[in-house]
């Protein structure tokens, strides 16, 4: 009986073990700070006109690639966030499989991103919405719309085409590519159209991506959100307007990211 008893014990830490890992293993480079930070569930953010950007990205992500080719841009910019959120109640109970489902389908629902908010430094840190629209296309024709997807196993690999009327770039056709290794899942999105103000042109198609990592640990799930504007100053000088394209772009993931945790937290 007490080997039997050895046996499952033995198996039981073993399941733990692949599992998850503690999510300080995924930044090497952290400091004690940023790591108690992290821990306590408070956002950390950082941007490659002042950081160590690489800093932020998780050790071994999907997202690595995506960031080390940015970097690699003559010209541009780069911000990031962690956030680490404990496992809501819904997901308590459930295994990695159908963890990995619950956040795969949930990330899906595009539609819901309708009517999101953000913080507006520029309006006085007033909350301002950010899309008035969104929804999944078959096509990069803004007139293909679809029902938002759901799946009933979530595969490696897929590719979707979103809209999004944007309070402040107009409206947009992004393309995503939804990546998933392990206990992890990863939307990769460019924009297929260019983003403009006050329809005048900021950013060329391509030239935007965000990814948004969601990876599954000890903890809870570590939240990660990677973007970019490539060709482009963190500032633009427009007419009238001083463009900050770095707290824009900021904004958009922080806003993903509330919408993203509100939404698998219901």
């Amino acid at each position: 009986m007490k080997k039997i008893l050895s046996v499952v014990l033995f198996f039981l830490i073993s399941i733990s073990f692949i599992f998850a890992e503690s999510v300080i293993g995924y930044f090497p480079s952290f400091t004690e700070d940023e790591r108690s930070i992290l821990l306590s569930g408070e956002i950390l953010k950082g941007t490659s006109v002042s950081d160590d950007i690489m800093s932020f990205i998780p050790s071994g992500s999907i997202i690595t690639d995506t960031a080390n080719e940015v970097l690699s841009y003559d010209k541009g910019f780069v911000v990031a966030v962690d956030m680490l959120i404990p496992y809501p109640d819904k997901m308590k109970g459930m295994n990695e499989e159908d963890m990995l489902l619950y956040l795969y389908n949930n990330a899906l629902k595009v539609s819901t991103m309708k009517g999101i908010e953000y913080v507006s430094h520029r309006s006085g840190d007033k909350l301002k919405v950010l899309f008035n629209d969104a929804y999944m296309l078959s096509s990069d024709d803004i007139k293909d719309r679809i029902d938002d997807p759901q799946v009933v196993s979530v595969p490696e690999y897929a590719e979707h085409y979103v809209y999004m009327k944007d309070t402040s770039f107009g409206k947009n056709v992004y393309r995503i590519e939804y990546k998933v290794k392990g206990k992890e899942i990863a939307l990769e999105m460019r924009n297929s159209s260019e983003l403009k103000f006050m329809g005048i042109g900021l950013v060329a198609p391509g030239k935007v991506a965000m990814s948004i990592d969601m990876m599954l640990t000890d903890e809870g799930v570590l939240f990660s959100g990677v973007a970019s504007v490539k060709d482009k100053e963190p500032k633009l000088n427009l007419l009238v307007y001083t463009i900050d394209l770095e707290e824009s772009i900021m904004n958009r993931v922080i806003a993903i990211k509330d919408w993203y945790f509100r939404l698998i937290g219901d």
